[in-house]
Parts: structure tokens; sequence; C-alpha cells
């Protein structure tokens, strides 16, 4: 049985998290309720403060559950780069507050040493739109590193950043999805990139060193120093073929790799090795 752990604390980042685990119909406890003498895998997002002391203090306990971080969160927050970001989901494991962790990028997995499992999409997270009032939206927090690019077009014409039920119109109304990176690592934002995929939206990417399953024509990709211009491009060429691009990335995204498949298909491989 695959049952979703989440914090009292509300991280409003996770919402479409959340919404994605109702949608695949699995079975959400929250921290304190978890009991590690209970069959099962458990599966957290995010991790914070209410999690290690909850398991420390069951230590007496036999341990039945098999504990697994999805760690969505990129290096450079708390743990400041990529070393450290590796060092300390190690060091969880090692102390035995997990059983394993899992990341969303596939390149981020291989120079960490931890499991990769796609974060995939569903058709009802969001559905695809005819009418379009923006040329570009965004839906991600205004730093510096993106309103340097973000300063370069109408700011009419950008789908402002919002939470639901508004956010389900601007989404719905935009031509294009921009994606920058908070930081300088060629990492992916698994959690937009789904909320794009369920509407249908042609992505258009700082660049990320293995996009997979982003890679191949369902998605463009510029380097920081160019993207503005390769939106600009984008913009003024015939809307169509983008239009279908968008639309196979939704279908790859919400069939092959939805969500509660993609969960299912880990669940087991990881089941499989401790066998």
């Amino acid at each position: 049985m695959i049952t979703f752990v989440r914090t009292r604390h509300v991280y409003e980042s996770y919402a479409d998290f959340w919404r994605l685990v109702e949608l695949s119909n699995f079975d959400t406890i929250y921290v304190d309720e978890l009991d590690v003498s209970k069959e099962g895998t458990y599966i957290v997002a995010p991790m914070n403060g209410e999690w290690r002391p909850h398991i420390d203090n069951q230590s007496n306990k036999p341990r039945y559950a098999h504990l697994i971080l999805w760690n969505l969160e990129r290096p450079s927050g708390s743990a400041g780069s990529v070393g450290n970001y590796a060092k300390s989901n190690r060091e969880l494991v090692y102390e035995r507050h997990i059983d394993e962790c899992w990341v969303s990028d596939k390149r981020l997995a291989e120079e960490t040493q931890l499991r990769f499992v796609v974060l995939g999409s569903d058709e009802n997270l969001g559905q695809p739109s005819g009418e379009k009032r923006y040329d570009f939206t965004h839906m991600s927090y205004e730093i510096p590193r993106r309103t340097n690019i973000y300063k370069h077009f109408n700011q009419d014409s950008i789908g402002y950043n919002c939470w639901p039920p508004e956010r389900d119109e601007v989404l719905r109304l935009s031509k294009f999805a921009l994606n920058i990176h908070q930081d300088i690592h060629p990492f992916q934002e698994p959690l937009r990139l789904s909320l794009f995929a369920a509407y249908g939206i042609p992505v258009v990417s700082e660049t990320i060193f293995d996009a997979y399953p982003w890679d191949g024509d369902i998605a463009v990709f510029s380097g920081y120093d160019s993207i503005v211009s390769r939106l600009r491009q984008a913009l003024d060429e015939d809307y169509e073929p983008y239009k279908q691009m968008g639309l196979k990335a939704r279908e790859r995204m919400t069939g092959e790799f939805q969500f509660g498949k993609c969960v299912k298909e880990a669940v087991s491989q990881s089941l499989d090795s401790w066998r």
C-alpha cells in the first residue's frame, strides 16, 4: 500500500503535488499519524522539522514501513551545493530517518547517486484552451535572475504568477510557458513542468542538462543569455507547430508518464530490490 505523508505546515508551492496525489487516488496522512510499525510504503514531500523527531520517537518500535523522501527542492536551497545536497540526503538514510530518497531530475540523480523518479502529470490537473490573452506565463517567484528576463517583455502581456482559483484562467489564456531557473544549476523544475504539461502549454525553458522525459520535440531550450531572443522568435512565428508541441507534451506526461503510474512503478521497483 502506498501512502503519501504531508506536513501540518502548508507549503503553497506544493499545492499541485498534492492535487496530483489526490487525482491518482493515493491515501494521505500527516507526519504525526505515521506509525513505522505498520507495513506499507510512505512518501513524504517536502520534509521539514516535523519528520525527524517523529521518527526518532519511534526508535523502539519494530519497523515495517518503507520510508521515502521525494526531494523536489533544488541543491542551491538549504544544501547550498550539489555535493551538500547529496550528503545531507544520504545522511537521512544512514541515520534511518528514511530508506531512500527520490529526485526528479536525471542528471541530478546521477551526480548525487540518489534515486531518479519522473514526476508526471495528470489530464485533470488542467485543460488546454484555444483562447489566448497572454504571450507567456511563468508561474514562478519573481527573483532578480528571473525578472532580468521578464523585463524585456511588455508586462501586460505576461500571465502573472498567482494561485487557484484565478491561476486556472491565466494558464488557459497563455500562449507559452517560460521556465527560468532560480539559480545557475541546469536542473529541471518538475512540478512547474508538470503543471504546464497538463494545460498543453508549449514550454520555452532555460537549458536543462538532461531534460528527460522533456527531451526530444516537446519543449524548446535555450541558454540564459539567449532565451529572450528565442522566446521572441517563437512569439513571431506561426503558433500552430508550438501548439502541437504543447499538446504532444501533454499526451506524453499525462499518458506514458502519468503521475500515479510513475509512482507505482517506482515503488514496485523499490520493493523488488528489497526482496
